[in-house]
């Protein structure tokens, strides 16, 4: 029977510490066991965006000449959805349309918007002020944009500034340059300058 001798220079407490990690290594290794199929089946990947980007700014051009121009601090695209693709901007967004760049047509300004892409169809929610060339504003709670009938409308409570006027009322329907909108059920109106 051989003696093992220890050099003076290793201890007992280094060898049962490297023994100690050694074993743990080797149980963590083989305990786990999950395999490529189960992974898959608890991972949710459609409630995750396709692609994230942050502090955008998307310009649309037709011709060469600037039409739109988007700025916000997120974009989320889900567009691996088989069905109803969209762009979610949950921390707000900025639309302008240009008439003739740099000259601004219009712009809508939100909190929250999303984009129904097979729809064509936008949604802007929560503090949604519109603008046109003229300076009219249109202030509400949820505002509606749909690129493929150039409309704008909305079912909430509105408000419209005009010049030294604010006209109120719930509902709202209009171009998408906000020159030709009106209110649906019109509540009433007050001059600022008096």
């Amino acid at each position: 029977m051989k003696v093992l001798k220890l050099d003076s220079n290793i201890s007992i407490i280094s060898i049962i510490f490297k023994i100690s990690i050694g074993l743990l290594l080797s149980l963590m290794l083989f305990s786990c066991k999950n395999d490529y199929q189960e992974v898959m089946s608890n991972a949710d990947f459609e409630q995750r965006p396709a692609q994230e980007a942050h502090n955008i700014e998307i310009v649309r051009t037709d011709s060469g000449k600037v039409v739109f121009k988007m700025i916000a601090p997120v974009l989320m695209r889900f567009s691996q959805l088989e069905e109803d693709p969209y762009e979610e901007f949950p921390e707000g967004l900025t639309v302008i349309k240009y008439s003739n760049y740099p000259k601004v047509e219009a712009s809508i300004r939100c909190k929250y918007a999303i984009h129904l892409i097979n729809q064509d169809l936008w949604e802007a929610k929560d503090d949604v002020v519109a603008t046109n060339i003229d300076g009219d504003t249109v202030k509400t709670e949820q505002l509606f944009w749909n690129i493929k009938t150039e409309r704008i409308y909305s079912d909430k409570y509105v408000s419209i500034k005009r010049n030294d006027e604010i006209m109120y009322g719930m509902g709202f329907e209009s171009d998408q340059t906000l020159r030709n909108g009106k209110i649906e059920h019109f509540k009433g109106s007050f001059n600022l300058k008096e």
